[in-house]
């Protein structure tokens, strides 16, 4: 029997990567895990676009969810039309929102393990919900999210499975790790929507410097992304949608 660890409640609310230690450490999401990950990343490279349209094929499933895209966006310009109607899958937003998760897939399988992969990862959970520490007018309750992502685990992981790259074992691994990956994930979202402790004024001060500090530094990030694979990404979607079929017919 392991030794027991001594846990920092209050740090585990302040402290994102001690937060992020603890919650993996408890799963057993490891270094070799985030490894696995970014082994497939040339398979799930070939996967994104059909996997993205599968998720926003879900999400128009459902006017509870499809209405939340008739809203104000953080980081796109165009003025919403708050009428879910409207809203089709060529309109602009939707093109916008299919471009972040394309990003965010293949953040997954090439970013370095760090503070700064992990504000992303946080950014990403921060940025949808209704808590009063961020600037965004996106508030999309915790249901529709934890369904979500249930739906693009099973989406990821059921496209990983038919993959003939890897042996059985290393296929296994592989799947294994994403399944971690996205319960950490979910955590950073939870975050935003479980009220276990209240703050204190002075950290919610702190928290909300941070919160501020953080989206700028993501926006200017994605906004040089952007630029840079403007004209690679036209010809590569092309391509790996060709390949991303194979896996997910």
């Amino acid at each position: 029997m392991s030794q027991m660890q001594n846990i920092d409640h209050d740090r585990l609310y302040m402290d994102l990567q001690y937060r992020y230690d603890y919650v993996a450490g408890f799963i057993g999401f490891t270094k070799e895990d985030q490894d696995l990950i970014h082994k497939s990343g040339s398979v799930v490279a070939g996967l994104v676009p059909t996997i993205v349209d599968a998720v926003y094929d879900k999400l128009f499933n459902y006017d509870i969810t499809w209405s939340h895209f008739a809203e104000d966006q953080d980081g796109l310009n165009t003025a919403a039309t708050h009428d879910v109607g409207k809203v089709t899958m060529g309109s602009e937003v939707i093109t916008f929102r299919k471009t972040m998760l394309t990003k965010y897939l293949k953040k997954l399988v090439s970013s370095e393990w760090n503070l700064s992969y992990l504000k992303y990862l946080d950014w990403v959970g921060h940025i949808h919900t209704t808590t009063p520490l961020k600037k965004s007018s996106i508030n999309v309750e915790y249901i529709h999210i934890n369904a979500l992502m249930g739906y693009v685990a099973a989406v990821v992981v059921g496209a990983l499975q038919k993959c003939t790259e890897w042996d059985d074992d290393t296929r296994d691994s592989i799947v294994n790790a994403y399944n971690k990956f996205f319960w950490v994930q979910n955590d950073l979202f939870s975050r935003y929507y479980v009220k276990e402790r209240v703050l204190t004024d002075k950290e919610k001060d702190a928290v909300k410097r941070e919160k501020e500090e953080q989206a700028n530094a993501v926006r200017k990030e994605l906004r040089s992304e952007s630029t840079l694979n403007a004209v690679v990404g036209i010809a590569a979607g092309l391509v790996l949608g060709a390949v991303g079929s194979k896996y997910l017919r």
